[in-house]
């Protein structure tokens, strides 16, 4: 269900082009991905790189230090200035069937008490982050609350969520906070609590209006129930809120997807996101495909395709909103707040629960889906951390910024310079050549910005600036990762020339 988020919420995975053979539970990878490739001699690049959002630095290592990684490394004296918050729910109601992931199915009447236990558990969590000066002495600009299912739980949980993050964390005040999840959740005293609490957006992985779809693709969503909510959140004062939709779903026909636009239109939605449908191997839905039960997508440079795409462009213009990222539409004043911090800004990320992943003090930290193992370690007054990247040094921080920076189009040398104190054309005046030549971007005084070819082929150019010892790092595919991790470990196992060539 996912959209895509800062320190990448759930509603992304569903969404990666890869397809992972098999995965054990704590998250060793136990065969290679495959990559679509691309093949025209007039493409800029040999393989087209599809995935939606890159991870940087790629590699991440099993935390062989356990609780004292936090304490050793990751500066908790030090404010981290402004930082933003996710906070991980990581249960479903029912595992969609083309999800690769690890979630944890929570059975409605929760007969083990698992809502409760786990949300204790957060909340002591979150005191213990919130005691540390990077965190407390900090600004928390924006807050994620996703999954999972983000709004599984019973209200009286989300509230107790809610009110120990504004009585905790220095909260900014102007905020944003976004609860992500299924329309299926929300009964009437939900409704009446989002639309008058802290949370100032919501989040709904419709994917489409279709029942027919839905079915075919095992979502737990459904069409009347994705009105409703929405209705009842308007009818309440409540216009924040976010949608997204998958194209090209099995079955799916354009009649289809202009009804869906059609009905985002007539719903007055401020927000929205588009994700092409991938089939995972070795789920349901590949077993369905070959068997005949379930329709074959149509190739992604189709011309079906490449229409709903249009179609998605189309209907955002018509209603005057702007694409500020790669499949992000937004009503002016409506953008992602909590992507706005991650990536223009590139601050800090806090992540908190079983799932959840950090950016802090220059290291990527991810924590597995391990519900268990999560409560028994914070019971024990514990930080669970899975997985951690090497301290990204200045030159990788750099990199950083700039794959990040490019997700809104452009680098702007000014604020590069007050990132840095370096000057963007110093740093990397080699690579931004290299993309001119490949009339991949366009240089203007002040800032580089993507061409049309440049956006057609971003995922390439944000691989030209991988520092080079991190291609073809072949150890780190047999390190327990960080679920979300996993395409990236992959990615960077290949040469550097499978996906730009030689220079």
């Amino acid at each position: 269900m996912v959209e895509y988020n800062s320190m990448f919420p759930l509603d992304l995975m569903a969404e990666m082009n890869f397809y992972p053979e098999k995965i054990d539970t704590v998250g060793h990878i136990m065969k290679a991905y495959k990559f679509t490739e691309s093949t025209s001699s007039n493409d800029p690049y040999p393989n087209k790189c599809y995935l939606p959002f890159i991870l940087y630095p790629p590699a991440m290592y099993a935390n062989k230090l356990g609780h004292d990684f936090a304490e050793k490394h990751l500066d908790l004296d030090i404010p981290a200035d402004d930082y933003v918050l996710y906070v991980s729910i990581p249960f479903c109601r029912v595992q969609c069937k083309s999800c690769p992931y690890f979630i944890k199915i929570l059975d409605p009447t929760d007969r083990k008490n698992q809502e409760d236990t786990y949300v204790d558990a957060l909340i002591k969590d979150m005191e213990r982050w919130a005691t540390y000066p990077r965190w407390k002495n900090g600004k928390l600009r924006s807050i994620y609350i996703g999954g999972g299912t983000g709004t599984i739980f019973r209200t009286s949980n989300i509230k107790r969520i809610i009110d120990v993050i504004f009585d905790k964390f220095p909260v900014a005040s102007d905020y944003s906070l976004t609860l992500e999840g299924n329309a299926r959740d929300y009964d009437e005293e939900k409704l009446d609590y989002v639309a008058n609490s802290e949370i100032t957006r919501v989040s709904l992985g419709v994917q489409s209006f279709n029942a027919d779809l839905l079915k075919i693709i095992g979502s737990p969503h459904a069409a009347e129930e994705s009105t409703r909510v929405i209705l009842g959140l308007q009818k309440r004062g409540f216009y924040n809120i976010q949608m997204d939709f998958m194209y090209n779903l099995p079955g799916h026909s354009m009649d289809v997807w202009k009804s869906d636009l059609e009905k985002l239109k007539e719903l007055n939605i401020k927000h929205f996101t588009i994700y092409l449908y991938r089939i995972h191997s070795g789920t349901m839905q590949e077993k369905n495909v070959q068997n005949g039960k379930v329709p074959a997508m149509q190739d992604r440079e189709s011309p079906m395709v490449k229409a709903m795409y249009r179609e998605a462009l189309e209907l955002a213009n018509s209603l005057g909103f702007n694409m500020y990222m790669f499949d992000h539409f937004a009503a002016e004043g409506n953008e992602s707040s909590y992507n706005y911090w991650t990536f223009k800004e590139a601050v800090d990320a806090l992540g908190i629960g079983a799932g959840a992943y950090s950016f802090i003090n220059s290291y990527r930290t991810g924590t597995a889906k391990d519900v268990e193992g999560y409560i028994k370690e914070v019971n024990e007054g514990k930080h669970l951390i899975t997985a951690v990247s090497a301290k990204m040094d200045s030159r990788v921080r750099k990199e950083r910024y700039v794959i990040f920076a490019f997700q809104y189009y452009t680098v702007d040398f000014d604020a590069y310079y007050r990132q840095f104190s370096s000057h963007f054309l110093d740093d990397f005046g080699d690579i931004v050549r290299k993309l001119e030549n490949k009339e991949l971007i366009i240089k203007y005084p002040d800032r580089i910005e993507l061409t049309q070819l440049g956006k057609d082929w971003h995922m390439n150019v944000f691989l030209e600036f991988f520092t080079p010892k991190f291609w073809e790092n072949l150890q780190a595919l047999d390190e327990p990762n960080w679920a979300m991790n996993i395409p990236m470990v992959e990615l960077s196992s290949k040469r550097r020339e499978y996906w730009l060539g030689n220079d």
